[in-house]
């Protein structure tokens, strides 16, 4: 007797829009998942609205198959729309992001603080931590964006802050390393916000968060639709909020 594998899951919080409410998606294949919601419980078939990619929307006809306190899992009936493949691809690309990128979904890396970026004071200047911002920007697109330069020279996009804030919480000062985080939301078809945190190395405290919102412009000056190669890692990384 041949044994049948299970399609591999994809863990990734999805949010998902039904007849009665919404849910977050805590796993999905190509075949069911299992759905979170405060929502009233579907006891027969039902269909819900994904949203991927920041701008593209999957309908899925789904059965019920079993539930607890928190949620239902479901199969897969089918895919409204001829949306099979892209949502096939969908999947493609975050097992892919998974391999490279690791479990985490928070994308950090490191900035020691130097002299230049104190005050007379001793602590970090207000205005660097937007500055830092910069920083954590630019090593995100410089990791997870293959041939970034390459993008840049021949497409002459450019990626234009449209917004930005930091809160202060806690003084950094000279010497200290500071863990910075990123997460992705709000991601739509030419925008998005990265949301950014900083804390202290040796000690965990925070020390400040905050966001920047981010347009693509095109060598026109024209706003444009973010390019596939920037959505996946951004996509990767978004934060879905319950």
């Amino acid at each position: 007797m041949l044994m049948q594998l299970r399609t591999p899951r994809l863990r990734k919080p999805i949010k998902a829009t039904l007849e009665n409410g919404t849910g977050i998606i805590e796993n999905i294949s190509t075949s069911g998942g299992f759905l979170k919601t405060d929502c009233e419980l579907p006891q027969d078939r039902f269909h819900m609205k994904l949203k991927v990619m920041g701008c593209k929307i999957i309908k899925i006809n789904c059965e019920p198959k079993w539930n607890n306190a928190s949620g239902v899992g479901f199969k897969i009936l089918n895919i409204e729309h001829s949306k099979q493949a892209l949502f096939n691809t969908y999947l493609e690309n975050q097992f892919q992001s998974l391999e490279e990128y690791g479990d985490s979904r928070v994308f950090t890396t490191e900035i020691q603080v130097t002299l230049k970026d104190t005050n007379v004071f001793g602590n970090v200047y207000f205005s660097n931590y937007i500055e830092y911002q910069g920083v954590i920007r630019e090593k995100f697109l410089l990791t997870t964006v293959p041939d970034l330069h390459e993008l840049l020279a021949q497409s002459r996009i450019r990626l234009v802050t449209v917004d930005t804030y930091n809160r202060f919480v806690n003084n950094a000062y000279f010497g200290d390393t500071l863990l910075m985080e990123l997460t992705a939301s709000e991601i739509n078809g030419a925008t998005c916000k990265l949301n950014i945190s900083f804390k202290n190395k040796d000690t965990g405290q925070l020390v400040g968060q905050g966001y920047q919102r981010f347009c693509v412009v095109s060598a026109g000056g024209k706003v444009i639709r973010i390019p596939e190669v920037l959505l996946n890692p951004l996509d990767f990384f978004q934060e879905v909020e319950d």
